[in-house]
């Protein structure tokens, strides 16, 4: 007879059966936890679907890590990321995590990541040695977060390794797998010299009221005058003291609520000049009072009410303030005494039809420099592909991060920016290569967006190439249960192939966008991908035999493997492909 569960155990289960079948039913449930576990793990960085998958490594080779994700001052660094960073940052941080569908902590899990992690995170490893039995995904995303270290080193930024182990365990782990955690903690934090190293444990416990949490429908603030408000609209001007806006914008537990901030457009930027003169203003013992020296924030609701002392709002929105939000949060954890000081908030209740949020979101941000993608949700193309993937396609578009996941809608049909910008790359323009090492470059680079999101683009070029994605993504899947994928990464060999269904589907050699469209999908059959994937099979064999270091990662980013990729499908007289 199996042990009996707790309360706790029950619940998480319920919660994973009712998620499972809503969000992604086609996943096994083992794949459908660590997507779980590591949204649960991640919450406080409020990642979109993408950049959860992203650093998901679980699977052949994976040396005990199911998922790795670098953030730098708090953002999340993709694979092109670097590129835009600034040249110095506070904090750089790496999370490694190990989720099991299973009951119990085990001593065996922890020794398998002490074995491989200090080797993974030298700066001096062997790239060759390690392509032998390191997935090619796992290689890439521990190189991306040697990089950052190495990019960031002259500005001596503090670095976090935090190992987080989840599991449906009703209890806590035995003192002998904490003991071992201890000993990898104390490796891990050998890395640099200023390295500290965490681990936390995730238990039925945790994972479920991680899952309690999110955006609360209402919420309120004291304010310390009456409100102003006027007839032009409903809209609200008041003071609140500090301590009172704290607790507006942390929960129970007085964790940041990020969720509040899902509209603001400007990433919270760190140690900047702006920031740190909020904080110094905050820390100030003077008589004056802060609102004197601030802008104050602007939050968008669906409705606000005055009751008391408090308004109350609900679907409440910080859609500028982030910064001024970040140093109160962080100057009252830290014991900040001056918290009878006001803050300046204005509260718009704007309809919910036409353009009067983004014309509030774009002109609250618009005070100081923002990066070149930070406002790209709110253009006409965005809305325009958003409404017509939703019609066409049965498809959810995130314009912004993480909204219908939130919502509840599977996975696999909820669609980010960053993704259907990768998918267009490889499919319509056939630049595999780029959409493997670009991500962030292809909406802040306005060349790379201008070729994307351009309104001479039929709108249904878009939900093709989801199709076509989708197609090929379902049947690697299920190909590489019987036949492991070189490198052991679906993402290497995802956009290559789709690259190729141009020229196959088409059977041309340089289609147009028209061709495209001609496209009849049926002929992407199981046949035709099996037949594409042995031709993009011997193509990596054929490069590894060159040069093995790097892996199919560093061959399959590369041009000239595009190059290459596409003469053996044009060459081969069984693909039919005309001049």
């Amino acid at each position: 007879m199996g042990a009996v569960q707790s309360n706790d155990q029950r619940l998480l289960e319920r919660i994973l059966e009712d998620q499972h079948r809503k969000l992604a039913p086609d996943k096994n449930r083992d794949d459908f936890f660590t997507f779980f576990a590591a949204d649960k793990a991640l919450q406080d960085w409020d990642l979109d679907n993408d950049e959860i998958a992203d650093g998901i490594v679980d699977g052949a080779h994976d040396c005990g890590i199911d998922g790795i994700w670098t953030f730098v001052d708090e953002r999340y660094i993709t694979a092109d990321a670097h590129q835009f960073l600034p040249s110095r940052a506070g904090k750089i941080e790496l999370i490694i995590l190990q989720a099991k569908n299973s009951s119990g902590y085990q001593e065996s899990v922890i020794e398998k990541l002490h074995f491989h992690l200090p080797t993974l995170l030298d700066m001096g490893r062997d790239e060759e040695d390690l392509v032998a039995h390191t997935n090619a995904k796992l290689l890439e995303r521990t190189r991306r977060f040697l990089h950052i270290l190495e990019k960031l080193a002259s500005s001596f930024p503090q670095v976090r390794i935090k190992v987080i182990y989840a599991n449906k365990s009703a209890d806590t782990p035995h003192p002998n797998v904490k003991a071992k955690g201890d000993r990898l903690r104390r490796e891990l934090a050998k890395i640099t010299s200023d390295t500290q190293a965490d681990l936390e444990y995730l238990n039925a416990a945790d994972l479920r009221e991680r899952t309690a949490r999110g955006a609360k429908a209402v919420a309120q603030m004291v304010f310390t005058e009456t409100p102003m408000s006027t007839s032009l609209g409903e809209g609200y001007v008041c003071l609140a003291r500090l301590d009172e806006y704290y607790r507006f914008i942390t929960s129970d537990n007085e964790a940041l609520r990020l969720e509040l901030f899902e509209s603001n457009v400007r990433d919270y930027a760190g140690s900047t000049a702006v920031n740190n003169a909020i904080g110094e203003t905050l820390k100030s013992g003077t008589g004056e009072d802060f609102w004197w020296f601030n802008n104050g924030v602007t939050v968008v609701a669906d409705a606000a009410q005055i009751a008391g002392k408090k308004i109350v709002v609900r679907e409440p929105q910080i859609v500028n303030g982030l910064q001024t939000s970040h140093e109160i949060y962080s100057y009252v954890q830290n014991g900040g005494q001056h918290r009878d000081r006001s803050l300046l908030v204005k509260i718009v209740v704007a309809p919910e039809s036409g353009t009067a949020r983004d014309r509030i979101i774009r002109a609250t941000n618009s005070q100081t420099q923002l990066p070149a993608g930070a406002l790209r949700a709110t253009e006409s193309i965005q809305k325009d592909i958003e409404e017509s993937l939703g019609q066409a396609g049965g498809y959810y578009y995130e314009r912004r991060a993480s909204y219908y996941r939130n919502l509840g809608f599977p996975l696999d049909r909820v669609v980010s920016m960053s993704r259907l910008a990768r998918e267009f790359t490889a499919f319509a323009l056939r630049e595999p290569h780029t959409a493997l090492r670009q991500s962030d470059a292809l909406l802040l680079d306005d060349h790379h967006y201008a070729q994307i999101f351009s309104s001479r683009n039929d709108l249904d070029i878009y939900l093709l190439c989801l199709e076509i994605h989708t197609r090929l993504r379902t049947f690697l899947t299920r190909h590489a249960e019987d036949r492991p994928l070189l490198g052991d990464s679906l993402e290497n060999w995802l956009y290559p192939l789709a690259a190729m269904s141009a020229y196959t589907l088409t059977r041309l050699r340089q289609p147009t966008q028209r061709d495209l469209f001609n496209i009849d999908l049926s002929h992407l059959s199981d046949d035709l991908m099996f037949r594409m994937v042995g031709t993009l099979e011997q193509g990596f064999k054929s490069a590894l035999r060159r040069n093995k270091a790097g892996g199919v990662d560093r061959i399959a980013r590369t041009p000239d493997f595009t190059t290459k990729i596409r003469q053996a499908v044009v060459s081969q007289s069984r693909y039919r492909i005309e001049g």
